[in-house]
């Protein structure tokens, strides 16, 4: 039986999922405690013994034992599966994956099956426990929604009637304020021919007369909105592949780093074992250039040169001594031609092989290192790239909050997008938007009248049917400069205007949910030194002049002064400039 190595075994044995090898005559070789405890088994009686023996013969571990004889026989290998065993009475559920183990020397043949496993039991309890909440929270949704509708329609004829009644109540205020103009106007032409002030001539000292004091002037306006995440964080796909599994649903919260879809990376993984086959050829073929020298084709082309420079020593010696015997009249002279010949024969194949050696040396030349090197990178480069975007196949949030609809509210009819298995996506693909409810927003809608009036930074009062017992601050932190493209024809232009809600409490929280109705309370105007008068005073030419008649302080009688007005309300103008406090002013008929 083979031994793990001091380091692989403290691995296997602090490892919380199961391992078991099993060669391919079917003996167990490896079995460390975490694959004891989850079959409760006793592992010195499981390792060494036959598959057969250790775990066929035990009961209700048909599935589990039919994976492992899959895997050792070749038709299940590199899958992963989920299998279910009965462990003492008790039901389980197993992830199992199942791989080939490779001779550790060279890499080549098969000498046994790997097949690691993890208890996934609790996780199908909860699973199971979260789709009967589920079920119950889409029953309430249901309930909830035919309330809210109810409310609505209600809400709708209220809003109804009270803009009946603004409209009256603007009619009425112009009416008034029509009036008063004409009354002071039809005493200004009974005047005129008597003095030059078009005003006409200023009413007695002790005429009617109220003494100007600063006080509160606050104006809000209300508008309709919804409540909406503080930030948004658009969730993109890291590959091009296909939907393997989703693991949320929309509207359910999620923590940062919780799953939410697993891509199927079968086509990944296949350009990964050519990247790395390409790999491991530049990191041979780059250092046997780095040790070109003592390579084996360098050696053989300088033996081969050994061996011709010592023929050619032996061919020169014997042509010496062939040319020492024709002097001596021992040999003929075609014998020394044909020595001659032979050393002429013997230097050309010399220089001939001294070439090959300079050749073969030229291959392992600083250009072709380089060139190996850059190859190299990029087979490294390569592969880590695809290692990389394997990592990523799972999708987790970036954030903690709610996976959001896209494009899509209360009451919208697009419908969100489906990640069935098999789906298809890209790379860079925006696949998902989390909603970030550390802080909550308003998202509302103001028409072109009202736009006018609202700034960045107006603090706002947020109320909403859903939460009546909740009054919410925020202020102003978005306004559209352009109106919404998805109106009809004949509806007034409208602009997206955003509040924040600041230093929300963890109750408050738990009230409000994504999506509910709420109403925005804007303060346009809040001064505590405002100067009001009433609108009787007010006399407004046709040149759209405004005047009023004041007494100063220490001033025997009353004077006529240009003013410039702010806000309207009711029954008072704003006097922005022109007046001060403690001023007297004439009303009408004083």
């Amino acid at each position: 039986m083979q031994r793990e190595s001091p380091v692989h075994q403290h691995i296997l044995d602090n490892m919380s999922d199961g391992v078991l090898t099993v060669d391919l005559e079917g003996r167990i070789l490896t079995f460390n405690p975490a694959a004891a405890q989850l079959l409760e088994l006793d592992r010195d009686e499981v390792l060494g013994r036959p598959l057969a023996e250790a775990l066929l013969s035990q009961e209700g571990l048909d599935a589990f034992n039919q994976a492992i004889l899959d895997a050792v026989y070749g038709t299940e290998v590199g899958r992963r599966s989920e299998v279910e065993a009965q462990i003492k009475g008790a039901r389980r559920s197993f992830a199992l994956t199942t791989s080939y183990l490779r001779a550790a020397d060279n890499g080549d043949g098969n000498f046994g099956v790997i097949a690691v496993f993890a208890d996934l039991t609790e996780v199908e309890a909860l699973r199971a426990s979260e789709q009967r909440l589920s079920q119950a929270l889409e029953a309430q949704h249901r309930e909830l929604q035919g309330a809210y509708r109810d409310l609505e329609e209600s809400n709708q004829a209220l809003a109804s009637a009270l803009r009946q009644a603004q409209k009256a109540r603007l009619a009425a205020t112009a009416f008034v304020i029509v009036l008063f103009l004409a009354v002071g106007l039809n005493a200004w032409h009974s005047d005129a021919p008597a003095a030059a002030d078009p005003l006409g001539p200023a009413p007695a000292a002790d005429g009617t007369a109220l003494v100007v004091a600063p006080q509160r002037l606050r104006a809000t306006l209300v508008l309709p909105g919804h409540l909406a995440p503080r930030r948004k964080v658009q969730v993109a796909s890291p590959v091009t592949g296909k939907v393997a599994e989703a693991h949320f649903q929309y509207g359910q919260s999620v923590a940062q780093g919780q799953r939410l879809l697993e891509l199927d990376t079968s086509e990944v993984e296949g350009r990964r074992r050519e990247a790395q086959a390409a790999y491991i050829k530049a990191q041979q073929q780059f250092k046997e250039l780095e040790d070109w020298d003592s390579n084996l084709e360098v050696d053989r082309a300088r033996q081969a040169l050994s061996k011709a420079a010592l023929a050619l020593e032996i061919q020169k010696n014997e042509l010496a001594q062939t040319a020492f015997l024709l002097e001596q009249g021992v040999v003929s002279a075609s014998q020394h031609e044909a020595a001659e010949r032979q050393y002429h024969s013997q230097q050309l194949d010399h220089e001939s092989l001294k070439r090959s050696l300079e050749v073969v040396l030229a291959k392992g030349g600083e250009d072709a290192k380089r060139v190996a090197q850059l190859e190299l990178d990029n087979a490294r480069i390569r592969l880590q790239s695809l290692e990389e975007t394997l990592r990523q196949a799972t999708i987790k949030a970036p954030i903690a909050g709610v996976v959001l609809q896209q494009g899509q509210r209360t009451g919208a009819s697009r419908n969100p997008r489906s990640f069935a298995k098999g789906e298809p996506v890209t790379q860079g693909e925006s696949l998902l938007t989390i909603g970030d409810v550390d802080g909550l927003s308003v998202a509302g809608w103001a028409d072109e009248v009202d736009i006018a009036k609202i700034r960045l930074g107006q603090q706002v009062s947020i109320r909403g049917d859903a939460f009546p017992d909740l009054e919410l601050q925020g202020a102003i932190t978005h306004v559209s400069q352009q109106a919404r493209q998805d109106m009809g024809q004949n509806a007034l232009p409208s602009f997206a205007v955003a509040a924040a809600m600041e230093n929300l409490e963890p109750a408050q929280l738990g009230e409000l949910r994504l999506g509910m109705s709420a109403s925005l309370e804007v303060v346009v105007r809040d001064r505590t030194d405002a100067l009001l008068v009433p609108i009787n005073a007010v006399q407004v030419l046709d040149n759209g002049e405004t005047w009023l008649r004041v007494k100063r302080k220490n001033t025997d009688g009353a004077q006529r002064i240009q003013v410039e007005t702010g806000l309207t309300t009711l029954d008072s103008v704003e006097i922005v400039s022109g007046l001060q406090a403690g001023d007297a002013v004439m009303l009408a008929g004083g």
